[in-house]
């Protein structure tokens, strides 16, 4: 069963004029969401989940990339050697991209409040590998769910599946779910949040920023702390958030944080110019309520997936201002 679901965002707190058209395709979206389905004795191969009794796989709920025949076909070869485990119930929230720190929060997360709503009770069932990522594992412990791991040398036949959708498809979020998360796994103190936080992305494997030092020397002059996510497991990030009343950051995993930040809270994005397509932390941003700031930055490539920035130090200072003299 699909449901069209309609969004209205607000513009950027800062918007030039000038730069409409980068955000002109997001202001009013439509999509459509799959809801769960039930599964008896349903067989876990691999990645994919196969129903013998429809002869079906449901991989349009376990993939992004679409599976052909050849690909459906190696995996039946390859898991036909396996030996099998049975187990009485389970959920299914995870695709390819769910290893991925944005993809865990912003996908998975409302996946899984999802397959609860149908059964409280039902547990996770998730590939061993799964075990390395701590992101993951805090989370799950934070919400105390229970977590069937599999190893990679075994099928899993499963007496009743529940098989979850994506409840949008990327870059959009589905409002209550993402809400749901924000409900309950972010912090609540007694005062009103006082940091100025900077994700830096020098310790990245890419998206980094060559003026990183004129950047840091700006923000701490203005009081900001610098911090990188790499260096904040879990729990830490959230607590940080709980604290935080600006966050700064380039377009990056750490932006997904903003989910735990409070609503009075206030967000900056250094995005890549000229770049519409990439929306994804604006598009967070007006679902959780909070008012969004960008600044436009050379990258060294059109794809802000993969690019260096040079930060335009100009526009950083005058968003700062900005936001500064609304807090004032």
């Amino acid at each position: 069963m699909r449901q069209e679901i309609t969004v209205q965002r607000k513009l950027p707190v800062n918007l030039d004029p000038k730069d409409l058209p980068l955000f002109n395709n997001s202001i009013k979206a439509s999509f459509e969401r799959q809801h769960p389905v039930f599964i008896k004795n349903a067989w876990i191969l691999q990645d994919t989940v196969f129903s013998p009794g429809e002869f079906k796989f449901y991989a349009h709920l376990t993939h992004i990339a679409k599976l052909g025949p050849i690909q459906f076909a190696k995996r039946a070869a390859y898991c036909a050697t396996k030996s099998w485990k049975k187990i009485p119930k389970g959920m299914w929230v995870i695709d390819e991209w769910s290893p991925n720190y944005f993809h865990w929060i912003a996908d998975c997360l409302p996946r899984i409040w999802e397959g609860l709503e149908k059964d409280p009770e039902c547990p996770l069932i998730l590939p061993e590998s799964y075990k390395s990522l701590s992101f993951v594992t805090q989370s799950l412990d934070l919400l105390g769910l229970r977590v069937i791991y599999y190893k990679s040398n075994v099928n899993l036949q499963v007496d009743l599946l529940i098989l979850t959708a994506k409840t949008a498809p990327f870059p959009h979020f589905h409002v209550e779910r993402t809400l749901n998360t924000r409900e309950r796994l972010a912090k609540t103190i007694l005062k009103e949040p006082w940091r100025k936080v900077y994700i830096s992305r020098s310790l990245a494997l890419k998206r980094k920023a060559h003026n990183e030092p004129d950047v840091e020397v700006l923000l701490k002059k203005r009081g900001y702390e610098i911090y990188h996510a790499e260096r904040l497991n879990f729990v830490q990030q959230i607590q940080l958030m709980a604290e935080t009343q600006v966050l700064v950051s380039l377009h990056g995993a750490a932006l997904t944080n903003m989910i735990f930040l409070p609503k009075t809270s206030k967000v900056l994005e250094l995005r890549n110019a000229g770049d519409s397509l990439t929306q994804c932390y604006f598009n967070l941003a007006s679902v959780l309520g909070l008012p969004y700031y960008y600044t436009l930055n050379q990258g060294d490539s059109a794809n802000t997936i993969i690019t260096e920035f040079t930060i335009n130090i100009e526009a950083l200072q005058m968003a700062l201002d900005e936001i500064e003299g609304l807090d004032n």
